[in-house]
């Protein structure tokens, strides 16, 4: 009897510990969560779950992305259970972005750097991305990693002082199928990046090996203010200051020339060509940027309901 009766406690443990499996997943929502972690047999990294089910997490003793992963967050069961300080699972499938242990170089792209200093991070208020700062022999660096559609990654890296040397970044570019660059960055032998003198911004589109597994994103977000950081922050700013494409601090201050089919227009800004410039982003060109990187489909990405959200959140900054 008592034997029948530990194994009936024992099985009620086993199928309670599988009904209660989902209770462990961090599972993000609209804002993006930032977590402390060890999820290999590695030091602590920073995880990363952004909003759409893109995951990465960043290596703060070396500084550089380490793994990515779209699908869930984590799954917290490591830490929340028996003694704590557990490794925490991933809730996806790992893809490689080719980035080499040591990736940024100050100076030679074939010195590895005497120090690294992590120095933080700090949160959009807005959305909760987190941008990493550190230094590199000296050279202070801030960074997001964002991603723009399954298979896709996008690293960008912020220059606060104006008298850096050349900077490289160092991967390996058969471990994804595309490397692009933003506008006056080179990409040299074996993958090395260049990033020329004073230049406070940098950009790096990778295009990542498919995974074997199928990835079905999560609900998609409907947020307005949270699409604007995720997919136009990188290149179009609210304030004013100058990207890779034009502010949209703009948009209601004055009239907009624009190249249409090889010929200048003016137009208004309105919600017929905000939308226009969304879906569209080759039909009229502000000017002065003809020879800016060419705007991704964004209807690859973004539903009809998104995009309604993101032109309603841009008409309402209108004064």
């Amino acid at each position: 009897m008592n034997k029948l009766r530990l194994i009936m406690q024992l099985t009620c443990s086993a199928l309670a510990v599988v009904a209660s499996a989902a209770d462990f997943d961090i599972t993000v929502a609209d804002r993006a969560i930032v977590q402390r972690c060890v999820t290999s047999n590695e030091a602590r990294n920073i995880a990363v779950g952004m909003p759409g089910g893109f995951n990465f997490t960043f290596d703060p003793v070396r500084c550089r992305l380490d793994t990515i992963w779209f699908g869930g967050f984590l799954d917290y069961r490591g830490e929340a259970t028996g003694r704590g300080g557990g490794t925490l699972q991933i809730l996806g499938v790992k893809q490689l972005v080719g980035t080499e242990e040591l990736p940024l170089r100050i100076g030679d792209a074939e010195r590895e750097p005497k120090t690294i200093q992590f120095e933080g991070y700090r949160k959009e208020p807005a959305t909760g991305i987190p941008t990493f700062l550190f230094r590199v022999d000296g050279v202070a660096i801030e960074q997001r990693v964002l991603s723009f559609g399954s298979d896709q990654v996008t690293i960008e890296l912020h220059f606060p002082d104006d008298n850096h040397p050349y900077c490289y970044y160092r991967m390996d570019p058969v471990a994804v199928t595309a490397v692009e660059v933003s506008e006056k960055l080179r990409i040299g032998d074996r993958g090395v990046i260049q990033i020329p003198p004073g230049e406070n911004w940098a950009q790096i589109r990778l295009r990542l090996k498919p995974s074997q597994d199928k990835f079905v994103r999560q609900k998609p977000t409907t947020n307005g203010q949270l699409l604007y950081a995720l997919h136009c922050m990188s290149c179009h700013t609210l304030d004013g200051k100058k990207k890779i494409g034009p502010s949209f601090a703009d948009l209601w201050t004055k009239e907009r020339i624009v190249m249409r089919d090889g010929r200048s227009e003016t137009v208004v800004a309105d919600e017929h060509y905000i939308r226009e410039s969304i879906l569209q982003p080759q039909a009229a060109i502000v000017q002065g940027y003809e020879n800016a990187n060419r705007m991704v489909d964004i209807r690859k990405t973004l539903n009809d309901e998104q995009v309604d959200a993101l032109v309603k959140f841009l008409m309402e900054k209108k004064p």
